[in-house]
């Protein structure tokens, strides 16, 4: 299985802590969501919107096991969703966790920045996230 990231967990340290591995990536993009800041959260949410895409990263061959801690990871805001990403010039199947209706009170219409979670919240997250049984 492949997992279509936009988020947080596009940075491979990331990754590696909340699966407790890295995979191959690739760059991709989704097309029918965005991705916007959460108010009050360092991480994004992906909603659908029309004549939008966009742009993340493809896990590829991701394990049950290591799903099921990205499920935990993700938590009740998200639902995991089988989608369709554009790799190159391939459409590859892939999950990815869109946030729920109930929950999108919450997106800012802000976009969220890569570069901005890095520059301030990475470190942070690295040094108090201890994985999917802490």
């Amino acid at each position: 299985m492949h997992v279509f990231a936009y988020g947080s967990l596009m940075i491979p340290r990331v990754m590696d802590r909340v699966a407790g591995r890295l995979f191959v990536q690739e760059p991709a993009q989704l097309q029918g969501y965005a991705r916007y800041a959460l108010r009050g959260e360092t991480y994004p949410g992906l909603v659908e919107e029309e004549g939008v895409a966009t742009d993340g990263v493809l896990w590829r061959d991701i394990g049950d096991d290591d799903l099921q801690r990205l499920d935990t990871f993700e938590g009740e805001w998200y639902e995991r969703r089988t989608v369709w990403v554009v790799v190159g010039a391939d459409q590859v199947q892939a999950e990815t966790y869109v946030l729920i209706r109930t929950q999108q009170h919450r997106v800012s219409r802000r976009s969220w920045s890569r570069n901005r979670f890095e520059s301030r919240y990475l470190q942070n997250f690295l040094a108090n996230y201890k994985g999917p049984d802490q």
